[in-house]
């Protein structure tokens, strides 16, 4: 390297020496120890000697805040309780009463030979708050994990391609601030990086980060937002190509990085069969979803059906359906579900209970446990929690009555409610709490 260059650290990558900039700095190329070019964001780098290429034209002193951090936390966490939601990284103290599922779902997750789960409960129960709770705890049990929600028209199963871009958005490993852009960087400089080198889609965006071609557009495509090639085909009988990714990913967690597995989380999972779509739709949906718990149990059918070009055409639609497992693959691109076998994918799904639902295949051989209503205590811990920080937010020391006027048949409304009715008690002091709080 030029020594008169200037010289940085990275706390993955190590040192080395910048190249060039772009974007006015805010992204340097830099050459490592290792040999390998990186683009690389100007604020997570440490910079050692040489003159630091940052702007200093317009820089302001640091504003002094203006509450103190941990009153400033403590309200940021009750305006989100506010909307009846917990802060991420604070899902933790606010689980309480589900001891036995989160055992059962954690022996679940340690199980060789069952890659899905349902749980299922009444709405409000608080399968999403679970959901949360678990994306949080396998996220520092050395998991991959990605959360996604559901929805009849924003993103239902029948779009494989908006499924894996919402997947992706949420994919965390190690910690909150890993994305998926720094998992495959982290992959990119791994020893065994090669091991991914036959994987259409996986194999190229890590030759492009090692020869320091990973540009923003790169990125968007292996992202699902931006046209390259391999194409990401915007169909819903596509659904092979994004399992196919998915299975990837999940098999480099584990057999690159040295993590557990990947985790996908599937909130609202039963408009899987919405009377929303039409027939074909659901049709749609239900291939994706067999498709990801064939990948996802390590079934070898998919890739029996590529290795010996087993498939046959439907005579109504487009497209090659396997021959074995009566899968429908794209017509552009015959890639199996599943990469490899063991994958180490791991699929949850949390449903409102029905039987009609839970008896079609695949959904049939999926393993399954309800949740059951919150007891009378669980309310009692969270509202003292959500009191104990209303009063370090806001230093007011809420009437623990408010408890007994708040409805404990919903979760989500409960903690809604308390909040509100701690505002209201705050807000009008002189007033009796019953005659202020008997309309919640």
């Amino acid at each position: 390297m030029d020594k008169t260059m200037c010289f940085v650290k990275h706390t993955t990558y190590g040192t080395g020496g910048v190249q060039q900039t772009r974007f006015g700095g805010f992204e340097m190329f830099v050459e490592f120890e290792d040999g390998i070019l990186r683009w690389i964001r100007q604020d997570e780098l440490e910079f050692m000697s040489g003159d630091t290429p940052v702007p200093t034209v317009g820089i302001k002193e640091p504003i002094e805040p203006i509450l103190p951090e941990e009153r400033f936390e403590a309200r940021k966490i009750i305006e989100a309780l506010r909307l009846g939601i917990v802060s991420e990284g604070q899902v933790d103290e606010f689980t309480f009463g589900r001891d036995k599922a989160i055992g059962q779902i954690k022996e679940w997750l340690n199980t060789q030979n069952s890659g899905s789960l349902i749980i299922s409960g009444e709405y409000g129960i608080g399968k999403t708050h679970l959901l949360d709770y678990l994306y949080s705890s396998v996220l520092k049990s050395n998991w991959a994990v990605a959360k996604v929600e559901l929805d009849p028209n924003e993103l239902p199963l029948h779009k494989p391609k908006a499924i894996y871009e919402a997947i992706i958005r949420s994919f965390k490993f190690q910690t909150y601030n890993s994305d998926f852009r720094e998992f495959l960087r982290d992959i990119a400089a791994s020893p065994n990086w090669y091991a991914l080198q036959e994987h259409e889609y996986l194999g190229i965006i890590i030759e492009k980060i090692r020869s320091g071609e990973d540009d923003e557009h790169i990125y968007e495509w292996i992202e699902g937002e931006s046209t390259y090639y391999p194409r990401m085909y915007n169909y819903s009988t596509c659904g092979n190509i994004y399992s196919y990714i998915l299975s990837g990913i999940s098999w480099a967690a584990k057999n690159i990085l040295g993590l557990n597995g990947f985790l996908i989380l599937f909130d609202e999972a039963e408009s899987v069969d919405s009377t929303w779509h039409s027939s074909y739709q659901n049709n749609k949906g239900w291939n994706f979803l067999k498709g990801l718990i064939l990948a996802a149990n390590d079934d070898e059918l998919s890739l029996k059906e590529i290795n010996a070009e087993k498939f046959y055409q439907h005579y109504l639609y487009k497209g090659w359906w396997g021959y074995y497992s009566n899968l429908q693959y794209c017509g552009h691109f015959k890639l199996p579900f599943t990469w490899k076998v063991p994958c180490n994918l791991k699929t949850l799904f949390a449903f409102t209970p029905d039987d009609e639902l839970f008896n079609i295949e695949p959904l049939s051989d999926v393993g399954k446990f309800e949740i059951g209503p919150i007891s009378t205590q669980y309310f009692e811990n969270i509202s003292k929690k959500i009191i104990s920080l209303y009063d370090l937010a806001y230093e007011f020391q809420g009437d623990s009555r408010v408890f007994t006027f708040i409805p404990k048949d919903n979760t989500r409304r409960f903690i809604k409610g308390l909040v509100e009715a701690l505002d209201l008690t705050r807000f009008h002091p002189d007033k009796p709490i019953g005659e202020l709080l008997d309309v919640l």
